[in-house]
């Protein structure tokens, strides 16, 4: 390096704003730039959207092991161009059957998974992202099942290099999980630490179970020598997973949920998923509030503490209602009509306090634990129209356990919320496949890993409610806790006015986090404009590049 000289930093792998990417034929945008870049390939080399965001998914779990893993869930949301149809692909975590889920409320998860142990194998679930892949492939891919796995093997065996996000994640979680059981410390922390950033992470390991996955296909994960593994490893740190488990996991294909917002339709995630339902069920809300009229929730404490109870509501009965549809009734016409979201609105229109009460200014603080899960989220858009929209995770604690098999981290996600009620054992997630149409056909493909379903309805408020533009709607400051029991807390680029009356008017418990908040989403999107041109964008909250051409 020459004197004067800095070494050149990829800004997609660090927090802070990233550029938009246009283009003509298509569309991706992902977390990791490799990620991104594989997907363009895909795309070049004249695969699908589908094939795009598949391909995704083992190589996000290569470099981005904190957040996603092969033995984890996926979801994903398609639109087929030619016959104008959407599908929804589950491919989430199933409850195990010896011990059925510890979690009734979302509340309940934040104690009962604390409890547990972070690194106690009860907190893993059955996986069900390969078979969630494989269905998704055999209903809307185009290019052979290994070759979704050929980019991940290369980076996995070649190695890459250490970047600042995931050895933030991996130090924080090195003192417990990562310590915590031996193909842990193996995998991540070899010589006893995290590599240093810019040091090169080679998983052999990992490299050598996706070939034979694929070459086996899904029977090495649910009835071959990995699923054995799998078994015995998960048992002997507490867990209750068993081969039947496996051998009786189903990906399925489903109709996902709609509703008319504004002249659009929000097309998203149904349950088991709440986020398709707490998506429409805010907009359903703010339909009725003239929100430029009332100014941006950052100048207008009235407007703020709309979004919040509308928030509030969705999430009060997205979490009573929303259940497993093979155990129950769920009631998604119920919630997403029309006069139930009216009714909504006019009890936040007589319950908001007016007159100010004694209070005093300042009281701020720092946010408590944020309740998140850790997750990816990815989008494509090919040249024919086609739309992905895939959220796939670890579930729980980044890394998972901590425990891995044969390079593969094991997730955490038992603990969530659930039944074991009836054949439905799925988990209870917040993953946000969402995508939002106009005369008939979407124009937009969005989600996001950290405040999931929130962080999506809160862009979406600011961009269809608001009329923002995508990029200005995804950097708007986002909150967490709308319920009235729990701490509201807010990005600090909310004028202070702004809380100090949310506080003092209308009893809020406001507190403060940083600016761009990480834990509060990384939303991916890509966008068709009327004259055909495909946009990409990506969070400035994490690390991200949207790519086309």
């Amino acid at each position: 390096m020459t004197e004067g000289q800095w070494p050149v930093v990829d800004l997609a792998l660090e927090q802070g704003r990233k550029t938009a990417a246009h283009g003509g034929t298509a569309m991706v945008s992902a977390m990791h730039p490799v990620v991104a870049d594989a997907m363009l390939d895909v795309l070049r080399r004249g695969g699908n959207a589908m094939d795009a965001v598949l391909t995704a998914v083992p190589l996000q779990g290569v470099v981005e092991p904190q957040m996603t893993t092969l033995a984890g869930g996926m979801s994903v949301l398609h639109y087929d161009a030619a016959r104008q149809t959407y599908d929804y692909i589950d491919g989430e975590l199933d409850h195990t059957r010896d011990d059925p889920p510890v979690s009734a409320t979302w509340d309940h998860y934040v104690t009962v998974d604390g409890a547990l142990g972070a690194s106690s194998g009860r907190r893993v679930a059955v996986p069900g992202a390969v078979a969630g892949m494989h269905l998704a492939m055999e209903r809307h891919g185009s290019i052979p099942w290994a070759d979704y796995f050929a980019p991940a093997v290369e980076v996995a065996a070649a190695g890459f290099p250490m970047y600042s996000f995931l050895y933030g994640e991996a130090f924080e979680a090195a003192a417990g999980r990562l310590s915590a059981h031996p193909s842990g410390r193996a995998e991540f922390l070899p010589d006893g630490h995290v590599p240093p950033v810019g040091e090169r992470l080679v998983r052999p390991a990992l490299a050598e179970t996706m070939r034979r996955i694929a070459v086996d296909g899904p029977d090495h994960v649910y009835r071959g020598a990995w699923a054995s593994r799998f078994v015995t490893a998960v048992r002997e740190t507490g867990g209750t997973v068993t081969v039947r488990d496996l051998d009786d996991y189903a990906a399925r294909a489903t109709r996902p949920v709609r509703r008319a917002y504004r002249g659009h339709e929000i097309v998203g995630a149904p349950p088991p998923s709440s986020a398709g339902v707490l998506i429409a069920l805010v907009l359903g809300i703010l339909e009725n509030f003239d929100l430029p009229a009332m100014g941006h929730y950052t100048r207008d404490a009235e407007a703020l503490e709309v979004l919040r109870r509308a928030m509030a509501f969705a999430e009060f009965f997205t979490e009573r209602f929303v259940k497993d549809p093979l155990s129950y009734d769920v009631p998604v016409d119920e919630l997403l009509s029309p006069d139930f979201a009216a009714s909504l609105a006019a009890l936040i229109r007589g319950n908001a306090r007016r007159d100010p009460v004694p209070a005093s200014s300042g009281t701020v603080r720092p946010p408590g634990t944020p309740h998140t899960n850790n997750t990816d989220h990815v989008v494509a858009v090919d040249g024919a129209g086609n739309m992905a929209s895939l959220t796939h995770s670890v579930y729980g604690t980044t890394f998972g356990t901590g425990l891995v098999v044969d390079g593969i981290p094991v997730n955490s996600g038992n603990s969530f919320p659930g039944t074991g009620n009836g054949e439905g054992r799925r988990v209870l997630s917040p993953f946000p496949p969402t995508m939002v149409a106009r005369d008939g056909a979407p124009h937009l493909a969005l989600g996001s890993p950290g405040l999931s379903a929130r962080a999506t309805a809160i862009v979406l408020a600011n961009h269809l409610g608001y009329g923002l533009g995508l990029p200005e709607s995804i950097d708007a400051p986002r909150f967490q806790g709308a319920q009235t029991d729990q701490p509201f807390t807010v990005e600090a680029r909310v004028d202070p006015r702004v809380l100090d009356t949310l506080a003092t008017r209308y009893g809020a418990d406001v507190r403060l986090t940083t600016p761009y908040f990480w834990h509060f989403g990384s939303v991916h999107a890509v966008e068709v404009d009327a004259d055909g041109h495909r946009h990409g964008y990506c969070d400035p909250r994490r690390p991200g590049r949207a790519a086309g051409w």
